[in-house]
């Protein structure tokens, strides 16, 4: 299984409503195989080339990893209003600072 294959899966079990316990065991250890919340200079680039070809798991994995939402934004493409309001969407709220 590459590393395409483990953010895939890990997209799955994002969509579920509710994981199980085993669930949420694999999508752990998917997780630290991918080092997850840690990316390259490299990768990061990558994913943010994407622009709206992003996936679902590669945003949060942003997300995670600590860009910057105004980065994100541009990225994607969107403003503050649509990038708030996909987040919500896909079951993710950033924190207002404050």
């Amino acid at each position: 299984m590459d590393a395409l294959d483990m953010y895939e899966e890990i997209e799955a079990l994002q969509q579920e409503p509710k994981l199980t316990v085993e669930q949420e065991k694999r999508m752990k250890e998917l997780q630290s195989k991918l080092c997850y919340g840690k990316l390259s200079g490299e990768k990061l680039n990558r994913i943010l080339s994407k622009g709206q070809d992003m996936k679902q798991s590669e945003v949060v994995l942003l997300l995670e990893s600590g860009v910057a939402k105004d980065t994100m934004r541009q990225a994607l493409n969107m403003n503050l209003y649509e990038l708030n309001k996909y987040l919500k969407n896909i079951g993710l709220q950033l924190r207002r600072r404050g």
